[in-house]
């Protein structure tokens, strides 16, 4: 699982540089853009968004209701098959928060920063590696 700067480094490139990323989710990494947004665009994106499901996943089960998390980035994740995306949040408009691939997973968040959503990412995260067939059977 890649954590806000090691989800975007699971993509196959970035609009930040040259450099290759790992190719591991069939997605890139893009800059906010300020035209997309209605209102003025702050960037970086820093502080507290609600997580919106966008199909179940255990990865963001959660009991808590209003799961919000601690974001902190100036780029954030476009994936080219929707079905990728398991989460999204919104500064300006809406982008991936969460994303699966097979047996990879990444979100945007700072789990470290998230309180209780963010020990319960982790937590889902952990009993999801210890099953069997790990996420790729999600």
């Amino acid at each position: 699982m890649g954590l806000c700067l090691g989800a975007q480094l699971l993509t196959t490139r970035s609009e930040e540089g040259v450099e290759l990323g790992l190719g591991w989710v069939d997605a890139v990494t893009v800059r906010f853009d300020p035209a997309k947004a209605a209102e003025r665009l702050a960037i970086p994106h820093m502080g507290w968004s609600d997580v919106k499901a966008v199909r179940a996943h255990p990865l963001l089960a959660t009991e808590e209701a209003e799961p919000r998390f601690y974001f902190a980035h100036s780029y954030h994740i476009r994936c080219n098959d929707p079905d990728l995306t398991i989460g999204t949040a919104t500064h300006g408009y809406e982008f991936a928060a969460a994303i699966t691939s097979g047996n990879v997973a990444g979100v945007q968040v700072h789990p470290e920063k998230s309180n209780v959503f963010g020990m319960r990412l982790l937590r889902n995260f952990s009993e999801m590696a210890s099953e069997p067939h790990s996420v790729a059977s999600a």
